[in-house]
């Protein structure tokens, strides 16, 4: 038995690994030539690291099927095609807060809070990423093929509870009439942010759930040895996700017009569109 077969159970396709890093790439400089040319918001220009992440994370893949496969390639293989689709979770908290900022609202529920409830979610989200990186990791190792599958699965489970309490969170914040702002020439912005929003979460959680149903089944079981179920409920996936994510600045202002905006700005824009829309 090879050392490639030892750590993946089975022998990666390196044509599809090459279109995939190709895909990744692409994906990569389309981010960057967007968000910088249309003045995204400030927090989108995590998508252009963890594109790269991720863009990485297949350099390393092939170097595992090209060259000969060491424990630290697949270590470092594995933290960064688990960390980044993971921590992409982040911009969609991240979107949340931008909405509560712009909004400019007066509460003291600290789950309006936009501060509050960024910290709240990316120190979750990277708890929860960093025992599936380590658990999808050690698992190729003889001693820790018990362990390494449930931190795993521990990881899993906690990303999925705090998709469901941000998807609780999300809604609220689409369905309260006092969460507005104004974006020019624009109708109802924070509905179609948070529309993206919830097409993102359940692309997710598919991610999830395979992830789930693969370590819970075992390294050598059905889905962990199939190549086309990881590029199937995985990259196709994370890919779809950036794509969604990288329309996000059109439902925000221009980075340099991000000035707050309270209900009675929100008004003023809908009387000056309407007069432009009647002339």
């Amino acid at each position: 038995m090879d050392l490639v077969y030892l750590y993946f159970h089975y022998y990666p396709n390196a044509p599809v690994a090459y279109v995939a890093l190709a895909i990744f790439a692409i994906i990569d400089i389309y981010l960057i030539l967007r968000i910088i040319t249309q003045k995204a918001p400030s927090f989108m220009f995590k998508l252009i690291i963890l594109a790269t992440v991720e863009t990485l994370g297949f350099v390393i893949r092939i170097l595992c099927i090209k060259t000969d496969v060491t424990f630290a390639k697949y270590l470092i293989m594995n933290i960064f095609m688990l960390l980044a689709p993971n921590i992409l979770a982040i911009v969609n908290y991240n979107t949340i807060a931008h909405i509560l900022t712009l909004a400019n609202i007066e509460t003291d529920k600290i789950y309006l809070k936009s501060k509050p409830i960024t910290i709240f979610f990316i120190a979750c989200t990277i708890t929860s990423s960093m025992f599936q990186a380590v658990g999808g990791s050690i698992q190729a190792l003889a001693q820790y093929r018990v362990v390494g599958p449930k931190l795993a699965i521990t990881g899993l489970s906690l990303q999925l509870s705090i998709f469901v309490l941000f998807t609780v969170l999300a809604t609220y914040v689409f369905r309260k009439n006092s969460i507005q702002y104004y974006v020019k020439g624009v109708d109802n912005p924070k509905k179609k942010a948070i529309t993206r929003i919830y097409i993102v979460l359940a692309l997710m959680a598919i991610r999830v759930i395979y992830r789930l149903a693969q370590f819970a089944t075992g390294s050598t079981g059905i889905i962990a040895t199939h190549e086309w179920a990881l590029y199937v409920f995985d990259p196709l996936i994370v890919a779809t996700c950036f794509l969604i994510f990288s329309t996000l600045n059109t439902c925000f202002p221009k980075r340099d017009e991000e000035d707050v905006c309270t209900l009675e700005d929100l008004e003023i824009g809908k009387e000056v569109s309407s007069v432009v829309d009647i002339k």
